[in-house]
This record gives structure tokens, C-alpha cells and sequence, in this order.
């Protein structure tokens, strides 16, 4: 049976850069963000940049298996995307911790939970490194505090995934790969 791995964790975390190193490109499902593309990231591959008015008619035609606003951003995952991604085989996304929560009832244990677990401190410092507006890095952090909050209700599921983020990717990486096999 196909897995869609799902990976939690706050911006900076990682999880999308461990999520990319241990799955193909063909394996993401491609979500939708009303976010501005970062430096280097590509349209229909990093995401579905679209605008909110876009963002806001997928959602009342109902096209949206999850969706959620992040950090006064919004993302999701249509419906067509996850089925045809499992359909193939295993997939994967980074994605928020509601959004977890939205496809878990809809996809049961077909979806996985991988927590990239990780301190405020290595947030702030990988933010930094990013060089985020210390407005961003304030906003985002906050973020994490309530994350955070959320993590006992993620940890009582005996499929989670938790990745100690505090170690180089490549241990991630490692990490990762012993709970696929």
C-alpha cells in the first residue's frame, strides 16, 4: 500500500530540505501557497504559486483535501494531487500541523507524520542564516511556541515519524531512511 509522508516541523526546521534529499521529485505532491517564491524556487515544482483570490475560489469549488494559513499565507493540497501522487506509489510534503490533521481524517494511516523535532534556538539561528527580516524571524517564532503545544496530540501516534533536528542532514538523512526501509 502507497504511504503519503508528510513532514511537520517549523520553518527552518529542515523538512522540506530532508523531505527533497530522501524521495525523488516525482514522488512531491506539488501544493498550492499564496506565499512569494524564495530565492530559487521554481513554479509547479517548489509549489503552485498562485494568488489569493486564486487560493480563495479553489477553496469555495471545494478542490482543497487540506488547507490551512500559515504565517498570513495560505496552503494546500488539492484533492486530484494526492490521489494521483498515491496513485503512483509513495509521496510526500512538507506541510503544517493542521494540514497533518485535515489529511489524517481524510486518508487515515495512509498519511504519515514525520516531526522534525528541533529547539527555538536552531530555528532562530537557521533563520538568521536565511537571512530573514528580524520582523519574519520574531513572527515565525512565536509560530513555533505554538507549534510546539501541538506536539503531544502528534506524538501519541504509533506511526510518527521523529527526526531529531538538531543533528547535520546527513544523520537526518539516516535517520530518516532506517524508519522507510
Amino acid at each position: 500500500m502507497s504511504r503519503c509522508y508528510l513532514f511537520i516541523g517549523p520553518s527552518g526546521s529542515g523538512k522540506t530540505t530532508l523531505a527533497d534529499s530522501c524521495f525523488s521529485l516525482e514522488q512531491k505532491i506539488i501544493s498550492y501557497t499564496t506565499r512569494p517564491k524564495r530565492s530559487g524556487e521554481k513554479d509547479e515544482v517548489d509549489y503552485h504559486f498562485v494568488s489569493k483570490e486564486v487560493f480563495e475560489e479553489m477553496i469555495q469549488a471545494e478542490a482543497f483535501a487540506e488547507y490551512d494559513r500559515y504565517d498570513h499565507h495560505y496552503y494546500g493540497i488539492a484533492k486530484i494531487s494526492i490521489q494521483r501522487a498515491l496513485e503512483k506509489g509513495d509521496c510526500y510534503d512538507p506541510i503544517t500541523m493542521p494540514g497533518f490533521w485535515n489529511l489524517r481524517r481524510s486518508f487515515g494511516s495512509t498519511v504519515v507524520p514525520v516531526l522534525i523535532d528541533v529547539s527555538k534556538e536552531t530555528i532562530h539561528q537557521r533563520l538568521k542564516k536565511r537571512q530573514a527580516p528580524q520582523e519574519e524571524i520574531t513572527r515565525r517564532l512565536e509560530l513555533f511556541t505554538e507549534e510546539q503545544k501541538r506536539y503531544p496530540e502528534l506524538e501519541k501516534l504509533p506511526d510518527l515519524i521523529k527526526i531529531d533536528g538538531e543533528q547535520p542532514l546527513k544523520a537526518m538523512i539516516q535517520q530518516l531512511k532506517q524508519h522507510l526501509c
